[in-house]
Order: C-alpha cells, then sequence, then structure tokens
C-alpha cells in the first residue's frame, strides 16, 4: 500500500502549500548565493521544510546531497560525506546543493560535528542548506553566524483542510460534517501528519464521519496555548477539543484559566455565554476536588468539562479576537518570590513546630503575626526562632 503522504507529494514547487514567503526567500537566496553563508531553515515539523529544499533542487536541476545529522553525528563521517563532493563540479548537472538535515538532533556532546559544518560552509563551492526544528539552541550559535535563517510556519487549517478534499475526491471518499476540519485543526499545521492520519481513519472505507476520527486516539504532540484555544472554541467537537487541551504544553489548571479570560470574547450571544460560565464553574468544582481530596481522577473530568465549551460557539463570523493573558497568572506570575518566601519560611517553621507548610500557614501564622505586630524587637536568645526583616515583613503584610 502506497503512503499517501509520498502518493501527494508536491511535483514541484508551484503545489508547495502554505509558505510562499519561505519559499521566496530559499529560491532568492539560491539565485544569489554567495560563498562562507549557508541558508538555515527553522521551524516545527510537518511543516515542508526537507521538502522545499528537494524540489528547488529538482527545478533548478542541481544534485542534491543530503546528510541527516541526527543519524551521522561524528566530524569524521560528515567531513567524508561532504568533504570533496562540496567542492568538485557536477557532470551531469548545472550545479549542487548542499543539504544536512535534522542539526539539531546533534548532541552537545559530539561538537566536532558542529565544527565540522562550519568547515563545509567556509569551504564548500556550492550552496549549504540547514534544516532544524529549533535553532536557537547553544550549541548551534557557531553555526548561525554563517547562516541567514528562513522560518517555516505551521500551515493554517483552512489550507490543510483543502488538502484533504482533494486527496478525498482522488481516493473516491465522501465526508460528512466537519470531519476534515476536525482533522486539520488536530494536525496543528503538520499537513504531513494530518494526510496520515486521513490515511489511517480511511482505510477501507468509502465514507468518512466524526467518529471514525476515534480511532487516532492519543497523539503525542506539544502545543503553544494560542495553537489550541482556536480548537477549543471554535472546533464545535469535543473530541478535537480534548486533544487539543491534552497535547498543550500547560499545565490543565492554566489552561482553564486561559479559557476563562477568552470566552467573553468568544461566546458573545447571552445564552451561549451563560452556557460557557456554567461549563467553567463545573469544571472548577472538579479542580478543586483534585486538591481537596487528592484524587486525581477529577482533573480528567475538568477536562471533559473544559472541552464542552467547544459545542457553544456562535454561528456567523464577528472578527477576530486577539487571545489575553489570564489576570489570574499575572497576578501569579507577580507575586511568585513572594509565594516562594513564604513557602520557605513557612517549611522553616515547620521544622521546629514539626508540622506541615500547610499546617503552619493555618494554624501557627495569624498568631505569629499578632506578636509580630505587638510586640517591640527583642533581643534573640539562644533557642529563639530568627526572621529576616523581610520575613518579618511578609508575615506582617498577611
Amino acid at each position: 500500500m502506497d503512503l499517501w503522504v509520498d502518493k501527494y507529494k508536491p511535483e514541484e514547487l508551484s503545489g508547495f502549500i502554505g509558505q510562499p514567503k519561505a519559499l521566496h526567500e530559499i529560491t532568492d537566496f539560491l539565485r544569489e548565493w554567495k560563498p562562507r553563508e549557508a541558508l538555515f531553515i527553522h521551524g516545527p515539523a510537518g511543516v515542508g521544510k526537507t521538502l522545499a529544499v528537494e524540489l528547488l533542487a529538482r527545478e533548478k536541476k542541481h544534485l542534491l546531497l543530503q546528510l541527516n545529522a541526527s543519524d551521522t553525528r561524528n566530524a569524521k563521517d560528515i567531513e567524508d560525506f561532504f568533504g570533496n563532493a562540496s567542492k568538485s563540479k557536477a557532470l551531469f548537472h548545472g550545479g549542487k546543493i548542499i543539504l544536512i538535515d535534522e542539526i539539531d538532533g546533534i548532541s552537545p556532546q559530539d561538537r566536532g560535528a558542529v565544527t565540522s559544518i562550519v568547515k563545509i560552509i567556509k569551504e564548500s563551492r556550492f550552496p549549504v542548506f540547514l534544516i532544524a526544528n529549533d535553532p536557537w539552541r547553544s550549541k548551534l550559535i557557531p553555526l548561525r553566524n554563517y547562516c541567514k535563517l528562513v522560518r517555516f510556519n505551521r500551515i493554517h487549517s483552512a489550507s490543510v483542510e483543502k488538502q484533504l478534499k482533494l486527496i478525498c475526491k482522488q481516493e473516491g471518499i465522501e465526508t460528512e460534517g466537519d470531519v476534515l476540519k476536525n482533522l486539520a485543526r488536530w494536525s496543528q499545521g503538520d499537513l504531513r501528519s494530518a494526510i496520515s492520519d486521513l490515511q489511517i481513519v480511511a482505510y477501507g472505507k468509502k465514507s468518512l464521519k466524526n467518529p471514525d476520527l476515534q480511532i487516532l486516539g492519543y497523539r503525542e504532540r506539544e502545543s503553544n496555548i494560542f495553537n489550541i484555544l482556536p480548537t477549543v472554541f471554535h472546533s464545535k467537537s469535543m473530541t478535537a477539543a480534548k486533544k487539543a487541551i491534552q497535547n498543550v504544553d500547560k499545565d490543565p489548571d492554566e489552561v482553564f484559566w486561559w479559557i476563562e479570560a477568552n470566552l467573553p470574547n468568544e461566546l458573545r450571544t447571552p445564552e451561549n455565554m451563560q452556557k460557557g460560565y456554567d461549563i467553567l464553574s463545573k469544571a472548577d468544582m472538579f479542580r478543586n476536588w483534585v486538591s481537596r481530596q487528592q484524587n486525581w481522577r477529577f482533573k480528567g473530568f475538568m477536562i471533559d468539562m473544559l472541552s464542552s465549551v467547544s459545542l457553544f460557539r456562535d454561528e456567523g463570523k464577528h472578527g477576530f479576537s486577539p487571545y489575553q493573558y489570564p489576570r489570574k497568572l499575572a497576578m501569579m506570575g507577580r507575586s511568585k518570590q513572594k509565594r516562594a518566601m513564604m513557602n520557605s519560611l513557612c517549611e522553616r517553621l515547620g521544622s521546629f513546630t514539626h508540622s506541615s507548610k500547610r499546617t503552619v500557614k493555618r494554624d501557627y501564622l495569624p498568631y505569629l503575626r499578632v506578636i509580630l505586630k505587638k510586640r517591640k524587637k527583642k533581643d534573640a536568645g539562644e533557642g529563639n526562632f530568627f526572621l529576616e526583616p523581610d520575613e518579618e515583613k511578609l508575615i506582617k503584610a498577611g
């Protein structure tokens, strides 16, 4: 069985999806290339970084010399592969392109590999392209000094959905409802994974419905909060929203506050807003039960409740709404140092009273606060508990 990611791979740059600015930059780099300079292409997985270079080489009739740095990590192998090839002309091609992929896969212990790549950039008679997901790792600093950076962004879900529709049409598969829209949103801009997921759910079928997506299960892919909020608010699918919340790089408690802060801008009708806040109140109840009863199953129920917010999306378009940072988290961020000092103080007091930090806060600090406010500074005798001036001020402030 052919893989659809290969079967429907574009044959030329004109068929490339979702990266017009980046494609223009890499084409200009090849045309205007000067020695001792490389192009560093970076961005998330599945957005076409490697494919773009392959299509560029094919379109310009250049020989592509490609190496995966995460597989070949030592300096000797890299230099052996590219050494002479980067300096000699190609016999049957108009030129060459040197491509070193996944360079962020080089471990910090393989310092010689980075040095070898720098040497190739300096000595190569042909353009060098480097590819990585994250170009800002400290081990790659020597490389960035010789590179122009080009970012490939996540592909918009509408573009992913359009491609999935074309594939379904070619494969004779009918779709119902928002099945392709949800599949596109779940991919979070990763076209390659979206096509793979489509092939999985469509295997042996001639029509697709939303329940068919259940076979995909849980995808372990981290994403930031700004990528998952549109899915939570817009998908009209609890399954899609739940997957997004599970995959985000934040604790569900933080997701709760993000949804709470942005719900008024997304659910604007009184009816939907009332339903949304009712759902949030129930989610908050489960959230509190987690800490009170130390029962982590309630966190799963909280996520289920948060996911159901997606069912109350207002009909029609009402413009773009920028997502607001939650005030609750901002306040916690500002008070982080104060809370850390209080926790340290309670831990120290607890060692004297043989109590937990929670008990110290609840039972001891109120009395200590009264004592400190009523008495003047006294000479501390042996065996007394010493407080720093900042700690006394913290306790008095309450």
